[in-house]
């Protein structure tokens, strides 16, 4: 069994970063790095908490294709376990996303191809699984995240939600949500009258029913209310900002990792933006994920140390050459 079960979606990323991304037709640009990865909000999160030392396990549909094969293959060398994954018929394809980040605005752009293979439906949610953790971690509303959440609230686990982008379900579900961890983009949109009152929104955010509430705020850090208190974190310095694929997602995982180690939810989220801001010096949501050691140098002395999350980014553009 494992101590955390992230339910959401799975999809082969295309890696691409660049200086600039061309402005006109016909233009041209140098790319620094191109490899797959794997992602998916609540999977590289499920591959962060792995990496921090969690366990962790995915539930999810792949298709039959090749990138099937590649997310559960990625999933297996962050330590996520896939025994309860369920790959499609044969023919079936699973969700591709081109990722372009660009070096001068520090911006990505995401082109998807969907899939062929139905999302995981409610009645096909391993229950067993989901009872033997700890934390349930989604990212969206909808039949199948809130009915696990339901379930998993019944059995008495965490859960958890990244909630990247503004939706009714997204709102839907904060009833359901012990610590709800919300993006910029998703405060934005729940708030579009009043951004600037953000412990007045956290509160309004902690009423509708999680007993935790954060913002993420990338460079600018993160706020968030805890125990009737109103926290600001600022963000982690690095030499170099140069790909924030995944950041959010990783902070999220990070988290997970951080509850289940029994820290308080104020150092939860000082764990997580150290992750993220590592994260943010590598290409790709899981190259620069660090381990433990990495990360308790970065916290408490300062120190990058690169040795492990170069070797993340050799494995990746070796496999991606290796790749047929």
């Amino acid at each position: 069994m494992v101590d955390v079960v992230g339910v959401g979606g799975a999809v082969l990323d295309h890696l691409i970063n660049v200086d600039q991304v061309p402005a006109g037709k016909d233009g041209g640009a140098r790319v620094h790095e191109m490899f797959l990865q794997g992602g998916g909000n609540v999977a590289t999160a499920m591959a962060a908490a792995a990496r921090l030392g969690a366990k962790a396990g995915m539930l999810a549909k792949v298709g039959s294709d090749f990138a099937g094969d590649y997310i559960i293959k990625d999933f297996n060398y962050n330590g996520v376990d896939t025994s309860r994954m369920i790959r499609g018929a044969p023919d079936t394809t699973s969700p591709y996303v081109v990722a372009v980040s660009e070096k001068v605005s520090n911006t990505r752009f995401f082109m998807g191809r969907g899939s062929t293979i139905e999302r995981l439906q409610p009645e096909e949610l391993d229950k067993e699984y989901i009872a033997g953790a700890k934390i349930l971690h989604v990212d969206h509303g909808g039949p199948t995240p809130t009915a696990a959440a339901e379930y998993a609230r019944s059995q008495g686990l965490q859960v958890t939600i990244d909630a990247g982008y503004y939706s009714q379900d997204r709102v839907d579900i904060i009833p359901l949500v012990h610590v709800y961890i919300a993006s910029e983009m998703f405060y934005d949109g729940m708030f579009p009258d009043s951004k600037d009152k953000l412990e007045d929104n956290c509160r309004k955010l902690h009423d509708m029913g999680p007993e935790v509430v954060w913002v993420t705020l990338g460079e600018r850090g993160c706020v968030g209310l805890v125990d009737g208190k109103f926290h600001t974190l600022p963000a982690f310095k690095i030499p170099e900002v140069v790909d924030t694929v995944g950041a959010g997602d990783v902070f999220h995982g990070a988290y997970v990792a951080a509850m289940l180690e029994g820290l308080p939810p104020v150092e939860c989220a000082r764990y997580s933006s150290a992750v993220s801001a590592l994260k943010c010096m590598y290409v790709g949501g899981r190259t620069g994920i660090p381990n433990r050691e990495t990360l308790r140098r970065f916290m408490e002395e300062g120190v990058i140390d690169r040795t492990e999350l170069d070797a993340r980014l050799e494995y990746y553009r070796k496999d991606f050459l290796a790749t047929r």
